[in-house]
């Protein structure tokens, strides 16, 4: 009944968790990017069904999964996410009677060793649970979402976030996801947008979306995301003078 699909890139350190999470669904399919630590051996002892695609996008390597699944439902994750005890008797309960296509999963987010409650991070609510025949991903490189034509509803229980461990692979991700969208984007940009953009969304996630009840790291993780926009628009500008 539900196929689980989980990408991978070097995701050591994560995977065994995450497919520990979703051990009791009735297929799970990991497509690797080829990577170069033990992943693809620590996969393989949950699921035979391990495939390997170079790496083209969030997107493209969600649907790469997807085409795979043998079942008509479908969950999709990252590596280092989490299905709680909860969710998962959620998700039994749900796909005993489907009211929905697509179901939106609340998200919480383990940074910095500790649950970031504020910025706009809780709650957060994805679309991962879907039928296969009703919805897929989009295209984009980075953070790619689900097109579903139906029905969408949202379950309660948690999906759990384990983010990066520290700043400097939180930075190495920024730099990673901002390159993918620097080269799929092609509108234009200045340095006057990548400052008000950066400004408005650490102001944002500060101050409106209280992320200063999170202490040093809502902060922090304010800051960051400010960074994230404030490079996302200077590499937008940096390619359109390129371009001249």
């Amino acid at each position: 009944m539900l196929s689980v699909v989980i990408i991978t890139l070097n995701e050591e350190k994560n995977v065994r968790a995450c497919l520990e999470s979703v051990k009791w669904a009735d297929e799970i399919i990991v497509m690797d990017s080829f990577s170069q630590d033990k992943t693809v051996e620590i996969a393989k002892q949950y699921t035979s069904k391990v495939y390997q695609h170079k790496f083209l996008g969030d997107g493209p390597m969600k649907n790469f999964g997807i085409e795979k699944a043998s079942n008509n439902w479908i969950l999709v994750m990252d590596a280092d996410e989490r299905v709680s005890p909860e969710l998962r008797t959620e998700i039994e309960e749900v796909l005993q009677s489907p009211q929905c296509d697509g179901y939106y999963t609340p998200y919480k987010v383990y940074f910095l060793g500790k649950w970031i409650k504020h910025c706009g991070w809780w709650p957060q609510y994805h679309l991962r649970l879907f039928r296969k025949d009703r919805g897929q991903f989009d295209d984009l490189l980075a953070h790619a979402k689900v097109v579903i034509k139906g029905k969408t509803c949202k379950l309660q229980n948690l999906m759990l976030h384990f983010t990066c461990d520290n700043v400097s692979e939180y930075v190495n991700k920024i730099n990673s996801h901002t390159n993918l969208i620097a080269g799929e984007k092609n509108r234009g940009s200045s340095l006057l947008k990548a400052v008000l953009h950066s400004w408005t969304r650490f102001f944002t996630m500060y101050f409106i979306k209280a992320g200063f009840l999170d202490g040093k790291e809502g902060f922090i993780v304010s800051a960051l995301l400010s960074y994230y926009v404030f490079i996302k628009y200077l590499k937008l500008w940096e390619k359109q003078r390129k371009a001249r």
